[in-house]
């Protein structure tokens, strides 16, 4: 009777045990859900924080490139800027200063003696005299000075520009069979009241000239001061 009893009591305990986990299973199978997807959040959480950061990181290096470009442009724009400055600056300075005449006048011409080019086309600054061939200059600076001659036919001439007795440039124009042209320049540097002129280096030479096909002439223009 009493073994009896025992083996109905331990049936009895595992029936209830049994009840008891099925009864329990719902809630573990729940609290399991819920700590995974607590656990799936605390990862999504930590890679958008760190999506956070690493777009912060983009950002920062992107703002800092763009800053770097900003001043290298500034810094360019304000060189650029002292550039038209100064060639605006220069370009006031410098005063307006420029001649051109020619002759009809052919023949010889005495040696060592300014060509006279009567004939004025242009003479910003007064500087050139028309009755005497030479060119005063109204203030220091660097000129620049041509000259285009037309010779003879058979007969050579030589001229030069001269620049207070000093010869600065010189060409030669020979043609044996028909008449010819020829020109020379140069750039000088001229104090103020210095004077440059046209001169014929050559005693037997001729100088070409008619209305319509040769304009012997002598020009100048001040570059800068």
């Amino acid at each position: 009777m009493f073994g009896y009893f025992s083996l109905s009591a331990a049936v009895f305990v595992i029936v209830l045990c049994y009840s008891q986990a099925i009864e329990d299973e719902p809630t573990f199978s729940k609290f399991k859900y819920d700590k995974q997807m607590l656990e799936t959040m605390v990862r999504m959480e930590a890679k958008m924080n760190q999506w956070d950061k690493e777009r912060k990181i983009f950002e920062e290096n992107v703002l800092a490139i763009l800053e770097h470009r900003r001043e290298e442009m500034q810094e360019k724009y304000l060189k650029q800027d002292e550039k038209l400055k100064n060639i605006e600056g220069s370009l006031i300075s410098t005063p307006k200063i420029a001649f051109n005449a020619y002759t009809l006048s052919g023949g010889k011409y005495v040696n060592n003696q300014p060509l006279i080019f009567p004939y004025v086309l242009l003479n910003m600054g007064e500087g050139y005299d028309k009755a005497t061939g030479i060119f005063t200059a109204p203030v220091t600076g660097l000129y620049f000075f041509s000259a285009h001659i037309c010779n003879e036919k058979a007969k050579a001439i030589v001229i030069s520009i001269v620049h207070e007795g000093i010869v600065v440039a010189t060409t030669t124009e020979y043609g044996s069979t028909d008449d010819s042209c020829s020109s020379v320049n140069a750039p000088v540097m001229v104090k103020m009241d210095g004077k440059v002129s046209i001169k014929s280096s050559f005693s037997s030479g001729e100088l070409k000239a008619d209305t319509t096909y040769r304009w012997p002439s002598f020009a100048g223009v001040l570059l800068h001061v």
